[in-house]
């Protein structure tokens, strides 16, 4: 079965009180809340035992933690000089598993060149720390669930890309102010070809609806990526890059009862949380709030009668 969480960097306390207003019990912490203040980039055992248990004495799980590849390329084109940063995420993974956590979500947050002659040279690099990664999950017991960057532009740069013609083959060369892209790691073929260099059942997918702002037939996606989806997400868009939009689930081109049906059916019985919600209506509009009752609501269409 299909659980439905939220993800949370709050302190035990604030966390559990969320999860009962929103009648959830499950949360996917963030690494970055577990690091000492100015200390190593890697969390802290003893802080999130100590979380996990507090969660655990309320009945909430933490099946999962967020962590972020990072975006510099130095790090893929120069191994060598960036060994702290690459040991860090390998200690990183390492605390997760002694901390009974099972699953990652991965960001693979890494900025692509405007070459495309650079490209061998950024997916070599990539993946050989991929395979010093995946090892080290292999070790602790640890899935990773891979997330290309698939961002929407904000909406001040969708307009302005639309009024002067950008197109999606544009994607690589649209470097305006405010806009972190373009990413490398940037739809499913892009995740697909991680996997398939690096191939264990540690190394797989953070299953994001938002693959649909890159060009993905979500799904089909579900039967591409069957039993390795190690981590969900529940996001809505209208529209293709650079034109894609965030709305609020139910309110795009997403058919999430379908969707949960179809993950159900591959044997997905992880955690999906709700993501990239749109615009409130107002000031008092919880959007996340709406979006797990949304979610609730359409795991119960999707359930078999």
């Amino acid at each position: 079965m299909v659980q439905i969480g939220i993800a949370s960097g709050r302190n035990a306390e604030t966390t559990v009180a969320r999860c009962r207003a929103l009648g959830v019990n499950r949360v996917a912490l963030y690494c970055a809340a577990f690091r000492a203040e100015g200390g190593e980039d890697v969390p802290d055992l003893d802080r999130l035992r100590g979380v996990i248990r507090q969660l655990s004495d309320a009945s909430i799980a933490a099946p999962a933690i967020i962590q972020w590849f990072g975006n510099d390329p130095a790090m893929v084109l120069d191994r060598s000089g960036h060994r702290r940063e690459i040991e860090a995420m390998r200690r990183t993974i390492s605390v997760v598993g002694r901390a009974g956590i099972r699953s990652m979500l991965h960001y693979v947050d890494l900025a692509e060149s405007a070459d495309p002659a650079d490209d061998a040279a950024y997916w070599d690099g990539l993946i050989a720390v991929f395979r010093e990664l995946v090892a080290e999950a292999e070790q602790a017991d640890v899935r990773i669930a891979n997330h290309g960057i698939w961002r929407c532009l904000p909406d001040d740069l969708r307009a302005s890309a639309l009024r002067s013609g950008v197109r999606a083959s544009d994607y690589r060369h649209y470097r305006p102010e405010g806009w972190r892209g373009p990413y490398l790691v940037r739809d499913a073929e892009g995740i697909q070809r991680l996997l398939d260099a690096v191939p264990s059942p540690c190394n797989g997918v953070a299953f994001c609806t938002g693959m649909h702002i890159t060009g993905g037939d979500v799904p089909s996606l579900v039967g591409r990526f069957r039993g390795k989806v190690h981590f969900a997400q529940a996001r809505d868009v209208r529209g293709r890059w650079p034109a894609a939009e965030e709305v609020f689930p139910g309110e795009g081109e997403l058919d999430f009862p379908r969707i949960l049906r179809l993950l159900r059916e591959a044997g997905y019985e992880g955690m999906i949380h709700p993501e990239h919600l749109g615009h409130p209506r107002g000031p008092e509009d919880d959007l996340e709030a709406r979006a797990v009752a949304y979610l609730k609501a359409a795991l119960f269409t999707s359930a078999p009668r």
